[in-house]
């Protein structure tokens, strides 16, 4: 527990640290290049990527410009980066990463420190905007218009992108083998989840998404990004190395069930009413469970609601199966055990509340539409 507290403290301690960088780093970008530079820079980025839903034309960024002007510029710069990194997930990463950089104990630290903001936070943070634009998913903003507001999104997940790309240049671990290894994996995992990414897109148009399409999905969009996390760890201690990349993918895998429960629940915070995720496990169970016979939709919640949990259990295992392997003498070993057993503890914590029924009534009549 006290692992857990420390290894927690010194990653929002880091993202302390590095939040101005980013926000500087990203406001020079904008207001050095002309609207035909960063158009480029759009445009590179969507043939990157595959996504021609995030390209932003002239016109765009010139009205997005006009916002940027003084005295705004400096609000809207920092309100993006205070969405972007809105969810949490950061800690999720930069506390076990440095957990992980501490155990291995050959990490240079300026390696770490370029790893952990370049592929640990900038490249997350882009494809979680990406998502966020794709899914339609962005929250108005309170003073500039809509339309300005997704192109900030759409430009910024582009220049976050770059920005990481750029830092990853400055890791330097000393071994150039070690350093070719963390490129070629970090590309392979930018790959996949690009490829995985527009098979959720085309799912979301879908009517129903079978499992092993929804496996293959979550494993490839949401579990890749971690997994490439942990897989590029500036380490020559490659076994270990490979446990961190699997149980990060596993774990990842968990904590997508518990952020599907969180959307069954809805948020007040944010206030967001409860949804129906699209896809899911839970919305695949519930339209199984209607094809099989099943017509009780309130019996049919509960069951798909149950057996979603047993899905994030299964990775639950997973991820203890990878890091079983880690050394007995692993000094962080323990952080890992309690972080672990904690949001296995979240999981069914959220189970028990979506159980009590409470948001069903919001949720019923979607589902009854999408099960006809």
């Amino acid at each position: 527990m006290f692992q857990a507290k420390e290894y927690n403290k010194r990653a929002k301690e880091f993202w302390k640290n590095k939040q101005p960088q980013l926000t500087e780093e990203l406001r020079q970008i904008l207001v050095s290049n002309t609207d035909l530079q960063l158009a480029k820079l759009s445009k590179d980025f969507v043939r990157q990527t595959g996504f021609k839903e995030l390209i932003c034309s002239v016109d765009e960024i010139h009205e997005l410009k006009e916002v940027l002007e003084n005295p705004n510029e400096k609000f809207v710069i920092n309100d993006f980066v205070n969405y972007a990194t809105r969810t949490g997930f950061l800690t999720v990463v930069i506390a076990p990463a440095l957990a992980a950089a501490d155990g291995l104990g050959d990490v240079r630290e300026e390696a770490m420190n370029e790893w952990l903001y370049s592929i640990g936070i900038c490249l997350p943070v882009s494809a979680d905007v990406c998502d966020s634009v794709m899914d339609k998913e962005v929250m108005k903003h309170p003073s500039i218009p809509e339309r300005t507001w997704i192109t900030c999104h759409k430009l910024c997940a582009a220049i976050v992108f770059q920005i990481g790309m750029e830092h990853i240049k400055n890791i330097k671990t000393g071994d150039e083998n070690l350093d070719k290894r963390i490129i070629d994996r970090l590309n392979k995992g930018v790959e996949k989840v690009c490829e995985k990414q527009k098979m959720d897109c085309e799912a979301k148009n879908s009517t129903y998404v079978d499992l092993p399409t929804l496996e293959e999905i979550y494993d490839g969009k949401i579990c890749e990004i971690e997994a490439t996390v942990f897989g590029t760890l500036p380490s020559a201690k490659t076994n270990i190395v490979r446990v961190f990349e699997e149980g990060a993918r596993f774990f990842a895998g968990e904590l997508q069930v518990v952020d599907d429960f969180e959307d069954l629940l809805g948020d007040t915070n944010l206030q967001k009413p409860p949804e129906i995720p699209n896809p899911s496990f839970f919305l695949t169970y519930c339209i199984d469970l209607w094809r099989s016979g099943r017509r009780d939709t309130e019996d049919i919640i509960r069951e798909a609601a149950r057996k979603s949990w047993e899905k994030g259990n299964e990775y639950h295992e997973e991820v203890m199966n990878a890091f079983s392997r880690l050394p007995k003498e692993f000094k962080t070993k323990p952080f890992f055990e309690v972080t672990l057993w904690y949001y296995n503890k979240v999981l069914i914590d959220r189970l028990n509340r979506f159980l009590k029924g409470k948001t069903y009534p919001q949720i019923k009549d979607r589902l009854s539409k999408l099960l006809q």
